[in-house]
């Protein structure tokens, strides 16, 4: 990948496009193009970033437009997560994620460029719903078990694996070169004033949080891992975990009550959760432990099980600190309240 090739990064203005963005400028790679959905926050993005050249533009709303966007492009990082905002089954997530991808490979077989795609997953698509609780190391070689599936998991899961099986399928049929990103639960400082992190989802509102393991990246690794993947050629055709650290949700709490005062954690999140611990947990849910909701929570909470990459060689984790990251996170949302 040469520094002047034209690189277009879908969805630069989110959470994780944005640092992507960034990491690529730092990296030394001049000619990088954006789909954006809000111009303001493209404007800003700009103001940081002025290389980045935009082209408003959705692969549900406008897909015309992101073949503009893919134009002459040969990398291609699709870090997007668009819906229609109608969704209410599954069968309607799995129909917006599919039409989604089959939308982007119209796009990549009218500009006729691309060389690689990097498809932004989720480890959901890989440790949830495991129908073999035996299983104690969770690797990309791992799938959920689509056919026994709760309503709790049912949606989310099965979106995230049929979007990938499609990506897959139709790269198959283009013959590109693609590789699968599957974060764990992604958190740390947002680079735009405008992004929340899943420390801010987990503990906004009031809902009871089941104190178990988090599994986390950085999202500053992320895009490090990105960018290590697009350039690796041995990375071509693997889905590939992004898990930089384990912590618990007891820890963030705790971090959260130590960085922050009780009017700033008001700020920022409301009323923090109740934790409740994993013991509570599985003893509330005896009613339902006939379910692989139940199973897999039991399995989960344990635990029993590790997730573990196959492939370290790929990208070195430089944000492995929980407390660092997790205070940073905190930091940042302060400073863009």
């Amino acid at each position: 990948m040469n520094k002047d090739d034209k690189i277009t990064i879908l969805g630069v203005t989110g959470y994780t496009g944005a640092w992507l963005a960034k990491t690529l400028s730092d990296a030394g790679y001049t000619n990088i193009t954006g789909t954006y959905r809000d111009a303001q926050k493209m404007a800003t993005l700009t103001k940081l970033l002025p290389n980045i050249h935009g082209v408003q533009a959705d692969l549900l709303a406008s897909p015309d437009q992101v073949v503009i966007a893919l134009t002459d492009a040969q990398w291609v990082f699709n870090n997007s997560a668009p819906f229609t905002g109608q969704e209410r089954t599954t069968a309607d997530f799995v129909r917006t994620k599919v039409t989604a991808i089959d939308n982007l490979f119209k796009g990549l077989a009218r500009a006729q460029t691309a060389q690689k795609l990097i498809q932004m997953g989720s480890v959901a698509a890989i440790d949830m719903g495991i129908a073999d609780t035996s299983v104690t190391t969770i690797d990309e070689d791992t799938w959920p078990d689509l056919a026994h599936m709760d309503a709790a998991y049912e949606p989310f899961v099965n979106m995230k694996v049929r979007e990938e099986q499609r990506v897959r399928e139709l790269a198959g049929i283009m013959g590109l070169a693609v590789t699968v990103v599957h974060p764990t639960n992604i958190v740390g400082p947002s680079y735009t004033p405008w992004q929340h992190d899943m420390i801010y989802a987990y503990l906004h509102g009031s809902q009871p949080l089941v104190d178990g393991p988090m599994d986390s990246v950085d999202v500053r690794d992320i895009a490090g891992l990105e960018l290590a993947l697009m350039i690796n050629p041995a990375s071509d055709g693997k889905r590939v975990m992004g898990l930089g650290f384990t912590s618990t949700y007891g820890e963030l709490e705790a971090i959260v009550r130590a960085t922050l005062s009780e009017d700033k954690i008001t700020q920022l999140f409301g009323t923090l959760p109740t934790l409740i611990s994993a013991q509570t947990a599985l003893a509330l849910w005896q009613p339902i432990a006939y379910t692989s909701f139940y199973q897999d929570q039991a399995w989960r909470l344990n635990p029993q099980s590790v997730l573990q990459t196959k492939y370290p060689a790929f990208y070195h984790y430089q944000y492995t600190d929980a407390q660092v990251t997790f205070k940073q996170a905190l930091q940042k949302m302060l400073a863009d309240a």
